[in-house]
C-alpha cells in the first residue's frame, strides 16, 4: 500500500555522495535497494531530468549535480513522475450514507493542511542530513562490533 518511490530515489542519491568518487553501476545500487538495475536507472533518468544528478550514457560515475546539502528532500520528492499523495481519500463511499457521502468532502482540506506540511518538513531536509545520518549509523555499528 505504502509508495517507496520517495525512498527509493533518495536511497540512490545518498549511495551516489557516499561513493562520490568511485565509479557506481546502476547494479551495485540495484544490489542495495534489492531490485533490479533497470529499476535503478529509470530512477536514475528523473534525478538527471530534474538536474539532481549528471549522468554519461555508457559511463560509471554518476555525481550530484549540487552539493548534497543544497538538495532537498523536498526537491528529491517533486523530481518523481507521480507525486504521490501522502493520504489518499476515498471516493468509492456509499452516497447513501449521510458518513459516506460527506467524509470524502469532509477530510479533504485536513488531508491538504498535512500534504503541505509534510512538504514543508521535507524542505527542510537535506540529503546531507541523511547521508550524515546513515554515516553516523555505520560507525556506530562498527564501534558496537569492537
Amino acid at each position: 500500500m505504502a509508495n517507496t518511490q520517495l525512498c527509493d530515489a533518495t536511497h540512490v542519491l545518498a549511495y551516489i555522495a557516499i561513493n562520490n568518487n568511485s565509479q557506481v553501476k546502476s547494479a551495485q545500487i540495484a544490489e542495495s535497494l534489492q531490485t533490479a538495475p533497470s529499476l535503478v536507472r529509470r530512477i536514475m533518468s528523473r534525478l538527471s531530468k530534474a538536474g539532481l544528478i549528471n549522468t554519461v550514457q555508457g559511463a560509471t560515475q554518476p555525481m550530484l549535480s549540487k552539493p548534497a546539502n543544497e538538495i532537498s528532500l523536498l526537491d528529491i520528492y517533486l523530481a518523481l513522475d507521480e507525486h504521490p499523495e501522502l493520504l489518499k481519500i476515498d471516493q468509492h463511499t456509499s452516497p447513501d450514507c449521510p458518513i459516506g457521502k460527506q467524509i470524502p468532502t469532509v477530510v479533504h482540506h485536513y488531508y491538504d493542511e498535512i500534504q503541505d506540511a509534510a512538504q514543508a518538513k521535507m524542505a527542510v531536509i537535506s540529503l546531507q542530513d541523511i547521508v550524515s545520518d546513515i554515516k553516523s549509523s555505520q560507525e556506530k555499528s562498527v564501534a558496537d562490533i569492537k
